[in-house]
């Protein structure tokens, strides 16, 4: 029984290192807030990537088509490709030389790389950067909006032109008198 006990209470400990192994590496920027803005990021770039990389290239005065080359060449996400396109703002470095930091060093987060570069959780860049992601965010989502409001227009107008090319055919609506 005590061998038995033992065993478990190892399972638990090895499971418990595990885990808390698994929500580092969760942990991009050590903020819940950006990591929360990142993971929208994410999802909304991924639907609209065209309007990602160019809002991105605009709000950070970086050349969209350099901005695409780092996601691709360091097999970043969209959230991760806008922290190294801010950082590489902050800090004045080259978007490719960011992402290619922080794809050699898979263990390190966002916020290490942060911190390596000068910018200090709670500093002015630091919230400039949050505040940043939520706009971004926030412009996707008023994008996504007016395009889902603009397909929803095409579509009524083409189904009024369906109903009125039917009623063509079947005779109605060119002037044919009734009988009577």
């Amino acid at each position: 029984m005590k061998k038995f006990l033992t065993v478990v209470a190892g399972l638990i400990f090895l499971g418990l290192v595990v885990r808390g192994a698994a929500s580092v590496q969760d942990s991009k920027t050590g903020d819940r807030k950006l990591n929360s803005l990142l993971g929208k990021i994410d999802t909304r770039a991924e639907a609209e990537p065209d309007v990602f990389f160019q809002q991105l290239s605009q709000k950070h005065d970086i050349p969209e088509q350099e901005i695409r080359e780092a996601k691709e060449r360091n097999g970043l996400g969209y959230g991760d490709i806008y922290m190294a396109t801010a950082l590489s703002k902050i800090s004045k470095r080259p978007v490719g030389s960011v992402a290619e930091d922080f794809q050699k060093n898979p263990g390190r987060g966002w916020g290490v790389m942060a911190m390596n570069l000068g910018i200090k959780p709670g500093s002015p860049e630091f919230k400039q950067m949050k505040a940043n992601a939520r706009d971004s965010v926030d412009r996707m989502k008023t994008v996504s909006k007016a395009k889902i409001r603009q397909h929803k227009e095409e579509m009524a107008r083409e189904r009024a032109q369906n109903r009125k090319t039917e009623a063509d055919a079947r005779g109605k609506g060119h002037g044919k008198k009734k009988l009577k």
